[in-house]
């Protein structure tokens, strides 16, 4: 190690790579919000010496550029560092290339050679204190496809989140944080995730090469929206069923069901309750509702297998908000079986 340091001794912002069928020179600089990172490998260079210096030349004509522009240049005032800052935006829609359906992160698929199986990752998109485009990569081998996609998103939504600071242009900051809030929730849904059919599922959908990524996309804000949906849900209701008060098996549902409701209405806390299972199953299907008052009303359909089922039928919601009146009244008119 010692006689490998004296061979190469400025190593500022590089890093050696030794792995069994793979060594290189890397490159990588993070400073002040800026992300840049290039590696040199000894089998493209003729050896270590050559990827090495390949390395440090990169990196001094990096540098040399970033101090051109100003871009690390400290001394500079507020105003013209602003002005150097703001000329980074990365892309807040979708790409014709984007298989994934997110803004800003994609899954690949890279070809080794033939004793080799591909290499996946998925990749978040950036640039680079010169505007260039890079991307980082998370390897599904390594981490698992769940949470190489989980990091990618983090790595998107800290980058965007870097930016936000430095842009001037008032339109493109509300889109940036409509896009930081957007991925925020996409980690929750990625972070809730907890069933394997589910997790099955989202990947298999997102990874489907027979879906474009609109159409990932559309399926994308629904689960993300529903998941939103019941995060609100539950914590107005204290994770407790609004009926029995039970904390036990609980779930969130819409009262006036989401195929049914307008944007604003799939997402009004104040059109969803929180019930146990035979409450929640009996008021999706009709044979429950309630009246403005709260008490329940159960279909003449139910009326022999309530008491089977452990449906009170004295029982009621004490808490009502008189924004949930115009939901239930809905439910009441063209969900319940009278």
């Amino acid at each position: 190690m010692c006689a490998e340091n004296d061979k190469y001794p400025d190593r500022k912002f590089l890093k050696r790579i030794s792995q069994k069928n793979y060594k290189a020179w890397q490159f990588a600089c993070e400073r002040l919000g800026f992300f840049e990172t290039k590696t040199f490998s000894d089998s493209k260079f003729g050896g270590s010496d050559g990827a090495y210096n390949a390395a440090i030349k990169y990196r001094n004509e990096f540098f040399q550029a970033a101090s051109s522009l100003g871009v690390f240049d400290k001394s500079n005032d507020n105003r013209h560092n602003a002005t150097s800052k703001r000329l980074i935006q990365i892309d807040l829609k979708l790409s014709p290339n984007n298989t994934s359906g997110i803004i800003g992160v994609c899954r690949s698929i890279s070809k080794r050679d033939s004793r080799k199986s591909p290499e996946i990752t998925w990749r978040a998109g950036y640039k680079n204190s010169l505007g260039q485009n890079r991307q980082k990569s998370y390897s599904v081998g390594q981490l698992g496809e769940q949470q190489a996609l989980f990091r990618a998103v983090t790595f998107r939504r800290d980058y965007a989140k870097s930016l936000l600071p430095t842009t001037q242009d008032d339109t493109y900051r509300i889109k940036l944080s409509d896009h930081i809030e957007e991925l925020n929730s996409i980690l929750e849904y990625i972070s809730d995730l907890k069933d394997e059919a589910d997790v099955f599922f989202f990947l298999g959908s997102l990874n489907n090469p027979h879906l474009d990524n609109t159409s990932k996309k559309q399926m994308l804000d629904i689960r993300v929206g529903q998941n939103k949906f019941r995060r609100l849900i539950l914590s107005y209701w204290n994770n407790k069923c609004a009926v029995t008060g039970s904390s036990l098996f609980v779930t969130a549902g819409h009262i006036k069901p989401w195929k049914d409701s307008d944007n604003s209405e799939r997402i009004d806390v104040f059109n969803g309750l929180a019930l146990s299972p035979v409450y929640d199953k009996a008021f999706d299907k009709g044979y429950i509702s309630f009246d403005k008052n709260g008490n329940i009303l159960i279909s003449n359909k139910l009326s022999h297998d309530a008491e089977l089922l452990g449906i009170n039928k004295y029982i009621q919601i004490s808490n009502l908000h008189f924004l949930h009146q115009k939901y239930l009244e809905w439910h009441r008119n063209f969900i319940f079986i009278k």
